[in-house]
């Protein structure tokens, strides 16, 4: 069982970002209490057990805020106006939500009220996300996790089916959310291509077109050594060698030839120029 630690957070840094945001926010909180912990979520590797909640908002706020008067922004994949905040970077707001100093409707409607920020968060809970921001100023956004089911029951054990996160979609944007669906990690395993082809399938009928993101699989021999035999082997590298970091990747030619057949699976059922960003 993981334990909290509540604290005032020294790291309140704000760093320049490329994919799914102009810039990472310092954590609200570090670390999180999700199925995929022991599988091929990095932060078991940083936090073991822990969680640790920084009641220090305002200063975590304030640092975004001061990054973003030197940030000049230009309309780019991440937003076409606003800069885009992620605000949950190291965990699933979603699922930790009771746990965010002042409520998570505060925190989000800090960035809301100001001019120029905007806020958007990955979660694999979309089921648990009950709040209406129809009375935001901006839309925020929620990148919606997924992958086959197959490949979920195995390493995200006891999280939310994918099916639901889905058919969960259409009932967030009524909430006033810009959705966006995040394909990630991308598991490269014998079989995979019909089982994204199976995936999209049902994304098109419950959900419609939406746009994306899609990572593949990176992984650290830590994770590996402590993940169960089967995700293990859901996850192995092939003849992919560990660098001295220890971080395992798949082969560069195996993994743009993969990513080449992805975006032919997915054209048949959505535009491609609904990717926002692929690697």
């Amino acid at each position: 069982m993981a334990k909290l630690k509540y604290q005032k957070t020294k790291t309140l840094v704000t760093k320049t970002n490329n994919n799914s945001s102009d810039c990472i926010a310092p954590n609200i909180i570090y670390g999180c209490f999700g199925g995929c912990l022991n599988t091929y979520c990095y932060m078991s590797r940083y936090n073991g057990d822990r969680v640790f909640v920084n009641e220090n908002v305002d200063e975590i706020f304030n640092s975004v805020v001061e990054w973003e008067k030197t940030y000049n922004k230009v309309p780019n994949q991440q937003d076409p106006v606003y800069t885009m905040v992620d605000i949950a970077c190291n965990s699933d707001l979603v699922l930790m939500q009771k746990h965010v100093p002042g409520t998570l409707h505060n925190y989000l409607k800090m960035y809301d009220d100001h001019p120029q920020l905007n806020s958007t968060m990955a979660t694999k809970y979309p089921g648990l996300l009950k709040l209406d921001v129809n009375h935001f100023n901006k839309k925020p956004r929620v990148r919606v996790s997924l992958m086959p089911q197959k490949y979920s029951d195995i390493l995200e054990p006891k999280m939310q089916n994918i099916l639901s996160r889905i058919k969960d979609v259409n009932r967030l944007k009524d909430l006033g959310w810009e959705v966006h669906l995040n394909y990630s990690p991308l598991i490269f395993y014998p079989g995979w291509s019909v089982e994204y082809d199976n995936l999209f399938r049902f994304v098109k009928k419950y959900a419609g077109e939406n746009k994306c993101e899609v990572i593949a699989l990176t992984n650290h021999v830590f994770q590996m050594n402590k993940a169960s035999e089967e995700a293990r082997e859901l996850m192995k590298y092939s003849d992919e060698p560990k660098n001295l970091s220890g971080t395992l990747r798949y082969p560069v030619r195996k993994k743009a030839r993969a990513l080449e057949n992805f975006k032919k699976i997915y054209s048949k059922y959505f535009n491609l120029n609904t990717i926002r960003y692929i690697f």
